[in-house]
Formats: structure tokens, C-alpha cells, sequence
């Protein structure tokens, strides 16, 4: 009696949650017919409980490898369960068309300073301008030299609007594909934590004399002591032949940009409760009467009335905020948010 009503309730709950509980009853099966009669009950009530309570049954999925996978194929959209499907490739394909799920992560910081103040007057432009930046990278590949190593696609768009203009024009937009190998450093006590190897675009989209680009490869470490990290990274421009004329498509925009962004950059951060201090160190290292750098100190800090979000000032004083404007200096402070950091 008690075991076909467990049948009754298990089967009628078996079309929703697929072969978990099928499982459970035909174990049952099994002891019934050694003669096992108490754990085979034990069995069937487990499999009607399962199928009366659907969160136990998710609790439930999680403890074996086989209950994981299935777990897995139980996609939840709202409060209901779509149906999995018999190839594991169309279930993965079902993920991606509900959720938008393509792996797509945050990458360098994404955020919104609504004004910016220029200390430096320029020729053509408001002081007052607003500046955002939206960065993203995807996986592309994983352990590809057996070293946990993973390979990306990376993309960073920063723009400056002058909003204080009557029409509000984009002044600049800067567009930084990059593609690089990020390689973890597994070592308990070394101050190396990661690695990262790239290439790296970077231009304005601009033609003729306000045409600016260059092409870089690089190397950067994240080092941490004593709760700081130390993220110091060296580059190499890929050399391009000089321009006959102004307004070629083709040939370097701006063949001294080394005498002002330098063959690299250090940035330093250092995280505080809920705060995220960082600096930016850039320099050309000439000392001939050229020397030329900047420094950016960037502060995040939590807002209580938004969740992941965070408020943002930036500080830049120096050279190549912008491509427009790697040879011309600006000093500059902007306050707005953070969605990333």
C-alpha cells in the first residue's frame, strides 16, 4: 500500500523533473527484489518526498556529480523549469538565448565621470567636459600550454563629450582592441600572482591630421605585498613607415609618441574596507630636458544607496590622457561612478 502510493506520487512529478527521481525508484527496484524491503522503501518514500518538495530535490542534485550535471540541464526561467534537451550543445545554445549568456565579463573599469575639469586651457574646447569609459573582455581559449593559462579578447572604449558646448559634440573617442594570454602564477609564497602577455590597438578613429594610432605588444606582472598590488608592465611599439603626406590612410599618425608615453607604466593599488586607492605612474624616463610623464590617482568608494555601484574621482595630471592630446599636457579632476573597479 504505502509503496504504490510513493509510486503514484513519483510518477506523477516524474515528466517535471526528468530522471533524478527514476533513478531513486529503480535502486528501489533493486533492493526490492534482493529482498531488501527496508531500504527499498526507504527509496521510494525518498523518491516521493523529492517529488512534494522541488527545492529539496535541487538541494539534493547538488551532492553527487551526476545530480550537478543534471542540475545543470534544469534551467529556471522565473519560477518555472524549461525542459532539457537530449544534446548537451542545445542546452548550452537554450542558456545563451534566455539569459544573453556568452561569457562576456567586465574588464578595465567601467564608469561615468558626468563632469571633468581641465585646469589647462586648449584651443577649440570647454574646460568643463564629460568622460566615460566601457570596457569588456571574452574567453577565447583555456590551458592552452598546460599553465591554467586562459587567452582573451579584450575591448576599452574611452570618450571625452564636451556637454558644456551648446551642441555637445564628442571631442575624442579612443578604441583599444587588445588580445593577450593571462597566465597564473601558482606559487604559495611568491609575491607573483599573475602574469599577462598581449597586443595591443589603439586609435581614434580620425582622419588626416587629427588621425592618431599605434600598435603595441606587451608584458605585465600583479604583484602583491603586504596588501598592495603591484602591477608594473612594459611595451614595444610595432614600428610603422613615416607618412609622405598628411592626409595617407596608411603610415605613423604620431612616430614621437615615445617621447611622451614612454615605454611603459606602474600602477599601484591598494584596497581599504569598501575603498579602492590606485596610482598611475608613466614616464619617458629622458632626463635630458624632455622628461615627460604622467600620473592618474583613481579612488572608488561604495554608495549607500546603490548597490554595485561605486562613486569615482579621478585625478590625471601629464601627458596622453587622450591620443588627441599625447603631446599636449592636461591637469585634470572628475567626479562620477564606477560599475566596475
Amino acid at each position: 500500500m504505502y509503496k504504490l502510493a510513493f509510486m503514484i506520487i513519483a510518477f506523477l512529478n516524474l515528466s517535471l523533473y526528468g530522471e533524478d527521481i527514476s533513478n531513486i525508484y529503480k535502486q528501489a527496484e533493486k533492493y526490492e527484489q534482493k529482498g531488501d524491503i527496508k531500504k527499498a522503501m526507504l527509496l521510494y518514500k525518498k523518491a516521493a518526498s523529492l517529488s512534494l518538495n522541488p527545492q529539496k530535490l535541487e538541494k539534493s542534485l547538488k551532492k553527487t556529480d551526476e545530480g550537478k550535471k543534471n542540475q545543470k540541464d534544469l534551467v529556471k526561467f522565473g519560477k518555472n523549469y524549461i525542459k532539457d534537451y537530449e544534446l548537451s550543445t542545445t542546452n548550452q545554445t537554450l542558456q545563451q538565448i534566455i539569459f544573453s549568456s556568452f561569457d562576456v565579463k567586465p574588464y578595465r573599469m567601467n564608469y561615468l565621470l558626468p563632469i571633468t575639469y581641465d585646469n589647462v586651457s586648449h584651443i577649440g574646447r570647454k574646460n568643463i567636459e564629460t568622460k566615460f569609459q566601457i570596457s569588456f573582455k571574452k574567453i577565447l581559449a583555456k590551458n592552452i600550454f598546460g599553465l591554467d593559462d586562459k587567452l582573451f579578447l579584450g575591448y576599452t572604449q574611452t570618450s571625452w563629450w564636451q556637454t558644456s558646448e551648446k551642441s555637445s559634440p564628442f571631442r575624442e573617442t579612443n578604441y583599444m582592441p587588445e588580445l593577450f594570454m593571462f597566465f597564473p602564477y601558482i606559487h604559495k609564497y611568491s609575491p607573483l600572482k599573475a602574469y599577462k602577455i598581449g597586443i595591443l590597438h589603439q586609435s581614434n578613429g580620425r582622419g588626416k591630421e587629427l588621425s592618431r594610432s599605434w600598435n603595441r605588444v606587451y608584458m605585465s606582472g600583479i604583484f602583491q605585498t603586504k596588501g598592495i598590488f603591484i602591477v608594473p608592465r612594459v611595451w614595444y611599439r610595432i614600428p610603422e613607415h613615416a607618412k609622405k603626406d598628411i592626409n595617407d590612410t596608411s603610415g605613423d599618425d604620431n612616430p614621437d609618441i615615445y617621447d611622451y608615453l614612454g615605454y611603459g607604466d606602474l600602477k599601484i593599488s591598494y584596497p581599504y574596507k569598501k575603498n579602492l586607492f590606485s596610482l598611475l605612474l608613466r614616464n619617458n624616463l629622458k632626463f635630458n630636458g624632455r622628461n615627460r610623464g604622467a600620473v592618474q590617482f583613481d579612488w572608488t568608494f561604495p554608495l549607500p544607496w546603490i548597490s554595485d555601484t561605486f562613486g569615482y574621482l579621478q585625478i590625471f595630471s601629464g601627458y596622453g590622457e587622450s591620443l588627441i592630446d599625447y603631446n599636449k599636457r592636461n591637469d585634470k579632476i572628475g567626479l562620477g561612478f564606477s560599475i566596475t573597479r
